[in-house]
């Protein structure tokens, strides 16, 4: 996901990124039963609706920082916090 965020910042109506998150969203949630992770997967499938809309993205800008540089920052956020989740767990697995 942050490869898609890197090569297609959003800002427009971008049918082709909003897919490829959504979809590996869609696969993250199947894979993983972990109400922490769900959120966090929740927020970066939510966030990719407007950042890759027309206009949505506009309502998230914050003073200097465009909405969608905010909606990308709040997404890798997002993401970060999922992997640090996802590293928790495997490490209370192995410990078992």
């Amino acid at each position: 996901m942050l490869e898609v965020l890197i090569h297609h910042p959003g800002g427009w109506a971008d049918r082709a990124s909003l897919s490829k998150v959504l979809e590996l969203c869609r696969a993250a949630s199947v894979a993983i039963d972990d109400a922490e992770c769900v959120e966090q997967i929740e927020i970066v499938a939510g966030h990719a609706t407007d950042l890759y809309s027309e206009h949505a993205h506009g309502k998230w800008a914050r003073g200097n920082v465009s909405g969608a540089d905010f909606l990308r920052l709040q997404m890798v956020s997002a993401l970060h916090s999922l992997s640090r989740r996802l590293s928790a767990i495997e490490v209370a697995r192995l410990s078992r």
